[in-house]
């Protein structure tokens, strides 16, 4: 079998990124028999970064021959959007399926292709009504439920929320886990890296995510600064930030003198090594999300043996389990609550951590890369019977 995916915009730390990534290395160790050809853009150090990444693989090809989203400007999208459409059509005819990771940051559709929708945010959350983003989601959703062989999700509530959405839509959703990279894995607390961000082992809350009012970083913060101050003062809550500059800007500009009164740290730009020593070393990890199509950050911790506090709502029931205080997110007091749970040295944390190693073994990116592969053979089992 030969597989395409689109490469334009797949380097970086956004979920829908990592989720790519992590997925085509899986499926080339999975199935060494097939072919992965990624298609990205004419740049050759775009290629260059790609063959670093992908070049140990060797049934995985990096192929130039796509215009990035951006190559022309707003002012000329719909010629970046007929140069991407005879792209495909061109490398299409020696592909057995084509695989839409971002198919909302994709410049042209191909004919046929499997796309994955990780989220609908822009049309479910209030915050983003009227934007751009918005009119985008609503513009290509219907298209992508109406063309593609099928849609994967990362999760039932995704599917689910589809098919509450567009309930005509009789096309094949699959929810298909993701999972955490196996770097993301206890270790002992290192002392000269903590000091490097005034921290020490076991004595900091913990959240990850992007400046973005579903992430709920308000109702956190005010649940942290109605701690006990004795509490506080032993349990630091460390903010490792993420997103657009503007947003972390207005976010520090409007929170900066408020925060250093309680105990707060903000981290940008952070290594993965030195994520995974920060969540192998934190109290709790903290993460109260009002909406995610995975959650990604709460599988991490749990590896990390990290005790995690997450939301009774959107996915997170799916993929926390029993092993997490579940809380409801619009709540002060029952995050308050759970964050002082966590502090009680005769409390559930050393049950939530032990619980967590079971619930995070669930997920692994072999099985997102076998799940992923039984929907490709689905479909083209379905076009063989058409045929």
């Amino acid at each position: 079998m030969r597989v395409g995916f689109d490469a334009t915009n797949i380097l970086g730390h956004s979920g829908i990124r990592t989720y790519t990534r992590e997925l085509i290395q899986a499926l080339a160790i999975e199935f060494p028999d097939d072919e992965f050809l990624l298609f990205t853009s004419f740049s050759s150090s775009k290629k260059s970064v790609l063959q670093k990444i992908f070049g140990k693989n060797p049934n995985i090809s990096i192929i130039g021959g796509l215009p990035h989203p951006r190559m022309l400007g707003d002012s000329l999208k719909w010629l970046t959007l007929l140069a991407g459409s005879a792209a495909w059509r061109l490398h299409e005819r020696k592909l057995d399926i084509v695989h839409l990771t971002d198919p909302y940051g994709t410049t042209a559709l191909p004919g046929s292709f499997i796309a994955t929708i990780n989220d609908i945010f822009p049309i479910t959350q209030l915050q983003y009504r009227n934007s751009d983003l918005e009119k985008q989601y609503l513009s290509r959703t219907p298209v992508l439920l109406r063309k593609a062989d099928a849609i994967i999700t990362p999760s039932s509530y995704v599917a689910e929320t589809l098919h509450s959405r567009y309930p005509s839509c009789s096309l094949d959703i699959v929810p298909v886990h993701d999972a955490a990279s196996a770097s993301f894995r206890p270790l002992a607390p290192n002392a000269e890296l903590l000091s490097q961000y005034g921290l020490s082992a076991n004595s900091y809350f913990l959240f990850i995510g992007r400046v973005d009012p579903r992430k709920n970083l308000s109702n956190l913060i005010e649940a942290y600064s109605l701690l006990p101050e004795d509490i506080r003062r032993e349990n630091h809550l460390v903010l490792v930030l993420s997103g657009g500059e503007e947003d972390k800007a207005t976010f520090q500009a409007e929170n900066d003198a408020f925060l250093k009164d309680l105990f707060v740290h903000t981290i940008e730009g952070i290594s993965e090594d030195d994520l995974v020593q920060l969540y192998s070393s934190a109290v709790a990890f903290v993460f109260p999300s009002i909406a995610e199509g995975f959650g990604l950050p709460v599988i991490e911790a749990m590896q990390c043996g990290c005790p995690v506090i997450t939301s009774s709502i959107s996915c997170h029931p799916e993929i926390a389990g029993n092993a997490a205080i579940l809380v409801d997110p619009h709540s002060i007091e029952e995050i308050v609550s759970a964050m002082r749970a966590m502090t009680d040295p005769d409390g559930i944390r050393s049950r939530l951590i032990s619980m967590g190693f079971d619930q995070a073994e669930l997920f692994s990116w072999k099985n997102t890369a076998k799940r992923t592969m039984g929907v490709y053979r689905n479909v083209l089992r379905h076009k063989s019977k058409r045929s």
